[in-house]
C-alpha cells in the first residue's frame, strides 16, 4: 500500500525529484522520509478510524486546505523563480540539512487534509480496522508502507541522481520551470475542481 499511494508524482513527488536534481541524493532522500512518514501516519490513523481527527479536519477542512495550498503554491513559485547558479552557490556554501528537508516535507504532507479520507476510502474497502488494545498490527503495518514508500522514492531519487551529474545549468534551469509549473497547476486544477464539486464528505 506505501509503495501504490506513493506511485502518483504530486507535488511533495515533484519536490522530492527538484530538490535531489538540484543538491544531491542525500537532499532528495530525507525529503522522501519526511512524505513516507507523514504519508504513514496518515495512513495509521485512518486505520484507527480516530473520530476526533475526523471531526477536527471537517470543521476545519477549509481552513487547513486553503493554507496548505497556499504553501504550496508558494513552493512551486519560488521553485519556479529559483535559479541554478544561486542554488549552487548557496548549497556548496552551507550544504544540505538533513532535518530541514525531512522537516519541511513533513509539515508540507501534513498540511493536506484530503489524504487521509483516501486512506479511510482504501482502509473500508479493505475492511481493515486497527485495534488500540493491539498495538503490534499497526506497527507492523506502519514499518512496511514505510519501507514500502520509500522503496519506491529510492528507485526515483537515485535514478534522478545518477543522470544529475548529466545536467547542464541550461537544463536544470528548465528543471525548475518545470517542476514549479507543474506544483502550481497541480494546486489550481485541484482549486478549481474543489470550487465545483465541493469538498469529498467524510
Amino acid at each position: 500500500m506505501g509503495l501504490l499511494v506513493s506511485l502518483p508524482l504530486g507535488p511533495l513527488g515533484i519536490l522530492i525529484v527538484q530538490r535531489t536534481a538540484n543538491r544531491d541524493f542525500r537532499s532528495g532522500f530525507y525529503t522522501a522520509m519526511g512524505v513516507a512518514t507523514a504519508d504513514t501516519l496518515w495512513a495509521v490513523l485512518a486505520g484507527f478510524s480516530v473520530a476526533f481527527l475526523i471531526s477536527f479536519l471537517r470543521e476545519h477542512q477549509l481552513i487547513i486546505q486553503v493554507l496548505g495550498a497556499l504553501v504550496l503554491f508558494l513552493l512551486g513559485l519560488y521553485i519556479f523563480r529559483s535559479h541554478p547558479i544561486q542554488a549552487l552557490r548557496k548549497f556548496k556554501r552551507k550544504g544540505s540539512s538533513p532535518l530541514q528537508c525531512y522537516v519541511s516535507a513533513l509539515v508540507l504532507t501534513m498540511s493536506n487534509p484530503l489524504i487521509i479520507v483516501a486512506y479511510i476510502a482504501v482502509f473500508a474497502s479493505a475492511n481493515l480496522v486497527f485495534d488500540i488494545h493491539h498495538l503490534l498490527p499497526p506497527l507492523a503495518f506502519s514499518f512496511g508502507f514505510f519501507l514500502g514508500a520509500m522503496s519506491w522514492w529510492s528507485i526515483i531519487i537515485t535514478s534522478i541522481n545518477f543522470l544529475r551529474h548529466h545536467f547542464n545549468l541550461r537544463i536544470l534551469w528548465w528543471f525548475n520551470k518545470v517542476s514549479g509549473a507543474l506544483i502550481m497547476t497541480f494546486i489550481l486544477i485541484t482549486t478549481i475542481v474543489v470550487m465545483i464539486k465541493g469538498n469529498p464528505v467524510f
